[in-house]
């Protein structure tokens, strides 16, 4: 999660990221003093119940949906190829467009249909409990059709185009590193794959930044 809020306010975190890793893990750790208490066990309870069948699923679902089918199952096999230096195998690629979402999809339903009041042995959770539990389930999900709905009305033109631009890459996609940019605009380029946006970039582009960089 630093990793996360470090990229996306680079400005602000890049410089401090010790310090801000540090703040994390303390917030972190006074959000955890509840679930070693006396009572933690029912406060762990309402995490499990809630978080961990029905936000986490629907998220890794979405997360699935996202990489596989809109930026690309064979986009995201030649990224990890360029990290890593060799392909993977097509295994993957079959799990992250057919049996990962169909298995989490499944199950996420069971789940949903089975899903009732949180309980802990006999005992029987009050009202405020079970409406907290619902708020932390949520607390995850929520942003993400939030941030998309402000995303939609922050461009311009008809429906159908926001969502296109808005599923395209930005014209800084790629490694922050300009010498892995390099090597990842290169190995799109050779694979002679259709490009968007930044991946358009012409090679002339790519052996300027290659003199730029020895120089």
């Amino acid at each position: 999660m630093t990793s996360a809020f470090v990229d996306e306010f680079p400005h602000l975190l890049k410089n401090r990221k010790v310090l801000f890793t540090a703040f994390f893990c303390f917030i972190e750790f006074l959000l955890g003093i509840p679930c070693i208490m006396e009572g933690g066990i029912y406060v762990l309870q309402i995490m499990d119940w809630y978080c961990a069948t029905f936000s986490l699923m629907l998220l890794s679902l979405t997360e699935c949906v996202v990489i596989a089918w809109i930026y690309g199952a064979d986009r995201f096999y030649k990224d990890i190829e360029l990290m890593i230096g060799y392909q993977p195998g097509v295994w993957w690629k079959i799990c992250w467009k057919y049996i990962t979402p169909a298995t989490i999809t499944f199950v996420w339903l069971f789940s949903v249909t089975q899903l009732s009041p949180v309980t802990y042995g006999d005992y029987e959770y009050p009202d405020g409990a079970i409406v907290f539990g619902w708020m932390l389930g949520l607390a995850s999900i929520v942003p993400v059709p939030v941030c998309a709905i402000i995303a939609i009305l922050g461009e311009k033109g008809s429906f159908v185009q926001r969502i296109k631009k808005l599923v395209h890459h930005t014209d800084d996609w790629g490694p922050a590193v300009e010498k892995h940019r390099i090597r990842y605009l290169q190995s799109l380029q050779n694979s002679q794959e259709s490009l968007d946006s930044v991946v358009c970039t012409p090679l002339v582009d790519v052996k300027n930044m290659s003199a730029s960089q020895q120089l």
